[in-house]
């Protein structure tokens, strides 16, 4: 069975991106922490403090997930897919019509920025990888009929639609600037070239099975014209990734015509390298409307990637193919696995594997805040939505700030729409460290956790000294 082959396929992606963190991809909690130099990657119209240098990789590093329904012990038990995943009644009763997860994964192997006058540069060289997928209610229930089928009834019926996962993987260089326009406006962007490293993806748009086996379907004899069914299906698999992809095998469908039948996943690492290339923007600017009250806003992650042709691989199948089951291909319909593309019966696509653009996950974001005590203290509220498959997630962060020094914040936030409003998060700075969560781990039932860890030293001026210098 070639089902280990593909979920090598899928997991590469995020095999080679092995850092990053839920919605919005970045820390929001950090967001009002002056001292810390994440609250960039949410907005590059903020100005940190001082400037600074991550340590490589573990300067920033994030990892998290979140889902619609689906607990963390969940999504792990559905990507694994596990003997006794499909027979868990209580995970069953809980399964919605649409089933969603994500993950967001990002780190930087390589950041730093410094001040030059009141204007603030900063450089970035990351890791970057989303990955979103749909698992539809009936799609379980087939499962379950699956795992549970006996050959004393042997009938198995099932009839699924929309399901979907999409992996992107892909390297960015950026290189950011913000300046203050005035005493009130600070405004500031990011340009990034992009490199593809890997892309998947499987969408089946509709399938259905109905059979019929006899109790001793391995003996010929017992096959007749009461036994057997039928499968049809429209769906199809995508892999970008340079030295690998899907591979096919020669074959034959029910009518006896030639076909390139799916068999497996091949990865030859010594040609792995770049799969596509793009480029990409943020924008953010604050507004102080008054001495103690602060707006901001920005979009990330404007962008695209142009995939490469040599690079890609598609199998796919019509919803006119309809394939006789029998009793040389009836085990491949009992699959308890749902990463198991065999019972789908795909075929080569050739025309379909050329060059083609996929769009960045964009993110905006709006957040306010008011700060006292001299600015030591403050409180804020930022609304994000973050543009992912297969659904967009929103996002209210109601959060409470502490910043005396420099190289002492901390944050604490509430962002109750993601984490059904049993989640809370926490962000502490001490010196050159920092760690954080928006949404703090309340065991295997937890649907949204994330987590960020950063070392990070001090380098160049502040942004007092810059304020001395003028504009």
């Amino acid at each position: 069975m070639w089902t280990n082959s593909f979920k090598k396929a899928l997991f590469i992606a995020g095999g080679l991106i092995f850092m990053g963190t839920a919605h919005a991809q970045y820390l929001r909690t950090s967001y009002f922490m002056e001292g810390t130099s994440s609250r960039l990657q949410l907005n590059p119209g903020l100005q940190p403090t001082t400037g600074y240098f991550n340590i490589p990789v573990i300067g920033s590093f994030n990892i998290g997930a979140s889902s619609n329904v689906l607990g963390i012990s969940d999504i792990i038990a559905v990507l694994d897919s596990g003997s006794d995943l499909f027979s868990n009644d209580d995970l069953y009763g809980r399964l919605k019509e649409d089933n969603r997860l994500n993950v967001n994964l990002n780190t930087d192997i390589l950041s730093f920025g410094w001040y030059k006058g009141k204007g603030f540069w900063s450089v970035n060289v990351g890791l970057r990888t989303d990955i979103g997928a749909s698992i539809p209610k009936n799609m379980f229930e087939y499962l379950r009929d699956a795992d549970r089928f006996n050959l004393e009834s042997g009938t198995l019926q099932g009839n699924i639609s929309n399901m979907n996962l999409d992996i992107n993987a892909y390297a960015e260089v950026g290189l950011g600037y913000s300046r203050p326009v005035n005493d009130k406006l600070t405004v500031g962007g990011r340009v990034k070239v992009l490199l593809g490293i890997a892309r998947a993806e499987m969408q089946v748009d509709e399938f259905t099975v109905d059979m019929n086996i006899p109790q001793n379907p391995e003996n010929p004899d017992s096959w007749n014209s009461s036994y057997g069914g039928y499968t049809n299906a429209r769906a199809h698999i995508l892999t970008s990734i340079k030295g690998g992809g899907l591979s096919f095998a020669d074959a034959h469908d029910s009518y006896g015509n030639a076909i390139r039948q799916i068999n497996g996943f091949d990865f030859d690492g010594s040609g792995f390298g770049i799969s596509g290339a793009g480029f990409g923007v943020d924008l953010g600017a604050s507004y102080k409307l008054l001495d103690n009250l602060t707006f901001s806003a920005a979009v990330l992650d404007l962008g695209f990637i142009n995939w490469k042709g040599s690079s890609t691989t598609v199998a796919s199948i019509d919803e006119n193919s309809k394939i006789e089951i029998n009793q040389n291909n009836y085990q491949e319909y009992l699959s308890g696995d749902f990463l198991n593309l065999e019972r789908f019966n795909l075929v080569e696509d050739k025309e379909a594997a050329s060059s083609y653009k996929t769009r960045l996950s964009s993110t905006f974001l709006l957040a306010g805040e008011y700060a006292f005590l001299n600015n030591k203290v403050s409180v804020g509220a930022m609304y994000s939505v973050h543009f992912v498959q297969p659904k967009t997630l929103n996002e209210l962060t109601l959060s409470a700030t502490v910043r005396p020094k420099s190289w002492f914040n901390a944050a604490f936030s509430y962002s109750p729409i993601q984490a059904g409003g049993k989640s809370f998060g926490l962000a502490l700075k001490l010196g050159s460290f920092f760690i954080g969560t928006d949404y703090m781990f309340f065991g295997n039932s937890s649907k949204s956790v994330n987590g960020f860890i950063g070392l990070s030293v001090p380098m160049g001026g502040s942004k007092s000294s810059a304020d001395e210098i003028g504009i």
